[in-house]
């Protein structure tokens, strides 16, 4: 969805952007704040394809970014993900009657060398703005925007320090949740995994448990065969390993498709298969799908 401010609503819209690279418990903050204080019926995080002062290819695709933000707003009904190419703010709010963001964007926003250094291009641009709603970060004063009251202890939260670990921080719905067929992503490498099944297991197990560390997703992984007493069904490393049921043909994706039918928020899960019949069986639920060929356990960005 690109950015666009016409609604039906009646009532003040305001736009937050930024990258939300994770969608963190800040920006949720501030956007309730921003909400409150202003008597918003519709917030739009406009997730920017390429950050203002930051290089190409430097946040997870898009797609993914909004996705969560989606997810996130089935508690809030009045926040919408939209995307946008626009680079500066001023073009970006243009049309919304409050524009959101957090004390250090304000201050990138009041800085002339995004205006060619021109100070009265920076004024014109910072007047031509819609109300303009701030919430304070370290470090930062606030001139000439209102100040939200947010949580003093979240001002330190970014999306950075979820990216270097600290998953805690980023919004519940941001998580993501993955259901691997196991063995149909251990078929789709000619590796040799046929001459010792059970290391392949044990390489792929290790592998999500990285990822899981690396990226905070909660990552189920469901095999073939009979439960191994060295990798028995429970959790390993943050990675929930699970057996198929029984014996013979689709048992593994016969348990992938109990386990996404059982839960609550089917949107939520991502099941990585090639299998194009269970696909179509999880997809028919809720949940999405991504190709075994395309997905791998291991680092996916810089």
């Amino acid at each position: 969805m690109s950015a666009d401010p016409t609604t039906t609503d009646s009532g003040p819209i305001g736009v937050f952007p930024g990258s939300f690279d994770p969608l963190t418990i800040a920006h949720l903050a501030i956007a309730d704040a921003a909400v409150a204080r202003a008597g918003l019926v519709r917030l739009d995080l406009a997730c920017a394809r390429r950050a203002l002062g930051k290089p190409d290819g430097a946040h997870l695709p898009t797609a993914e970014r909004v996705a969560a933000i989606e997810r996130a707003a089935r508690e809030r009904p009045w926040l919408r993900a939209i995307v946008t190419d626009a680079a500066l703010i001023a073009d970006l709010a243009r049309g919304y009657d409050v524009v959101v963001m957090g004390a250090d964007k304000w201050a990138q926003v009041r800085n002339p060398v995004w205006y060619g250094g021109d100070t009265a291009a920076r004024d014109a641009a910072c007047a031509a703005l819609p109300r303009v709603l701030v919430a304070p970060r370290p470090g930062h004063e606030v001139e000439g925007a209102e100040l939200l009251v947010v949580d003093p202890a979240l001002g330190s939260v970014s999306s950075t320090r979820v990216r270097r670990g600290e998953h805690h921080l980023a919004a519940p719905k941001a998580r993501r949740r993955i259901i691997v067929d196991g063995t149909n992503v251990i078929g789709s490498r000619p590796d040799g995994w046929w001459r010792d099944r059970a290391g392949a297991q044990d390489r792929l197990v290790a592998a999500l448990q990285e990822r899981a560390v690396r990226t905070g997703e909660r990552i189920a992984v469901v095999l073939d065969g009979r439960p191994r007493p060295d990798l028995a069904e429970g959790v390993h490393g943050r990675v929930l390993v699970a057996w198929a049921r029984r014996a013979g043909r689709d048992a593994a994706d016969d348990r992938i498709v109990e386990e996404v039918a059982r839960d609550p928020d089917t949107g939520s899960l991502t099941v990585v298969t090639s299998d194009r019949t269970l696909a179509d069986r999880v997809r028919a639920l809720g949940a999405t799908v991504e190709g075994a060929r395309d997905w791998h356990p291991g680092p996916d960005r810089g």
